[in-house]
C-alpha cells in the first residue's frame, strides 16, 4: 500500500486531492481485530488481496501528503469494518 499512495502524490498536481473511502482494522484488543487477523490469508484469495487488518490510516499518515482529512464512521459489513472517509492533498 505503501507504493500506491507514493504513486498517489507523486500523479497529483500541487494542491491535488485524493478522496478515499476505506476499511481500516479494528482497535487492537478486540474480537474483531483477532478475526481479522485470523482470516486475512483466506480474505486476501477471495477479495483480490484485500487486507482486513491494515492500518490503513496509519499509512496515510506516513505517506507525506500535505494535508490529511479523516473521518472515522462504521459500516455494518462484517469483517472489513470500522471505515475512514477523507481527503489528502499533495
Amino acid at each position: 500500500m505503501a507504493e500506491s499512495l507514493a504513486e498517489v502524490r507523486r500523479a497529483l498536481r500541487p494542491g491535488g486531492r485524493f478522496v478515499f473511502v476505506e476499511h481500516v482494522a479494528a482497535r487492537e484488543g478486540t474480537a474483531l481485530r483477532v478475526l481479522q487477523r485470523v482470516v486475512r490469508r483466506p480474505w486476501g484469495w477471495v477479495a483480490d488481496g484485500c487486507r482486513p487488518d491494515q492500518d490503513t490510516e496509519r499509512r496515510l499518515r506516513a505517506a507525506g501528503f500535505l494535508d490529511l482529512q479523516i473521518e472515522p464512521f462504521r459500516a455494518d459489513l462484517a469483517i472489513v469494518s470500522p471505515h475512514i472517509a477523507g481527503v489528502a492533498t499533495r
